[in-house]
């Protein structure tokens, strides 16, 4: 792949990622649990589906995306702490992606995905992020709940990430039976 096509993938993620976040705190705003906690995260979604789509630059746009945002809005005392977070926010899918595809045994195009199979990997991405990312804040002392953090955040990711997947699901069998009329 170019190095302008990659540069490309990796800003367009970076926005997408960037967009969402912030409809998704204009949306949801009333539903924050605590710093950097909501209990439905539609934008942990997006962060697995770009990564299971473009990986590699997929996960350095949404590094990008999350670190602007947390100059903007969840700065940790520091460039590196914030720059940090936004490393967890581009780690996590790509670790959920490995554990998905290696240990799960889920197809790694995505072609016949099922639901058993979005509700494994929205687990898994649930999990992981929202573990790293309460870690870090409990580190850094942003989260004096940390078990309450970590269960909302949890279950926000797991709601955000379930939709995104779910809805693609489903788009993607209209598309196809769209397809299937019309040959």
């Amino acid at each position: 792949m170019k190095f302008i096509t990659k540069i490309s993938l990796v800003l367009l993620s970076a926005l997408a990622y960037y967009l969402i976040f912030y409809a998704n705190k204009i949306i949801f705003e009333s539903l924050e649990f605590s710093y950097g906690v909501n209990w439905i995260f539609i934008p942990s979604g997006i962060q697995l589906l770009l990564v299971l789509i473009l990986i590699g630059e997929g996960a350095l746009g949404i590094v990008l995306a999350s670190f602007i945002i947390g100059l903007e809005n969840y700065y940790l005392d520091s460039v590196i702490r914030t720059f940090i977070t936004a490393l967890i926010s581009g780690i996590a899918p790509l670790i959920s992606r490995k554990i998905c595809f290696d240990f799960l045994g889920i197809e790694k195009e995505l072609l016949n995905i099922t639901t058993k199979s979005i509700i494994q990997m929205s687990i898994v991405f649930a999990f992981v992020s929202a573990s790293l990312h309460q870690l870090w804040f409990f580190y850094n002392g942003k989260s004096d709940a940390f078990t309450h953090s970590l269960f909302v955040m949890a279950v926000g990711n797991l709601i955000g990430t379930a939709l995104v997947l779910f809805s693609l699901s489903i788009v993607s069998a209209m598309l196809k039976k769209n397809k299937s009329l019309n040959e």
